[in-house]
């Protein structure tokens, strides 16, 4: 087994990680990078599927469609930076 199907979950990480970070983007770039992240997703996510199976494809897709339209939100009354003591 070489060490491909790896690095697809690797990279399948690494966007879903930048996803994640899409919320903490200055609201006049969050258009661009939205598309950005489709643009870029839908050859991993072939990736993926062709590497790991339909199932796990499906999965990939799911997971990716929940973390675009539904970021995760920091809670309002969390501080943006913990306290420096």
């Amino acid at each position: 087994m070489t060490g491909l199907p790896i690095l697809t979950l690797a990279v399948s990480a690494c966007w879903l990680l930048l996803a994640c970070l899409l919320p903490f983007f200055r609201p006049h770039h969050r258009p661009r990078a939205f598309w950005a992240l489709v643009a870029v997703g839908v050859p991993v996510l072939g990736w993926l599927t062709l590497n790991w199976g339909p199932m796990l494809g499906v999965a990939g897709f799911a997971l990716g469609l929940a973390i675009l339209f539904w970021p995760p939100r920091r809670h309002p009354d969390d501080p943006a930076l913990p306290p420096v003591e």
